[in-house]
């Protein structure tokens, strides 16, 4: 059933976020890995990005990742590059 999934997937979501918080805490700088952006962050940002907006994660309890993408926020690639953004995304459902 669809609750059952997304709880699957919270779950997951989580489990994923509190082994990066761990991964990163002591090497993040501005971004994930220091004061500039890498690979690493491409992949970071739409993961933090798609779990708050479709999964409502709060990411309070990963204050290192929630860093990183305030950060993210801060460039317009990133801003550009979210999906609602692209010229295919679906109409917003209310």
């Amino acid at each position: 059933n669809a609750e059952e999934k997304i709880a699957w997937i919270n779950n997951a979501i989580r489990k994923g976020f509190t082994a990066l918080e761990k991964l990163l805490m002591n090497c993040a700088g501005k971004y994930a890995t220091g004061d500039e952006v890498y690979l690493a962050d491409l992949f970071l940002a739409a993961q933090i990005h798609g779990a708050m907006i479709k999964f409502q994660i709060d990411v309070e309890p990963y204050p290192t990742l929630a860093k990183c993408y305030d950060s993210y926020k801060e460039l317009s690639v990133f801003e550009d590059a979210i999906p609602a953004k692209q010229p295919d995304a679906p109409a917003p459902t209310i």
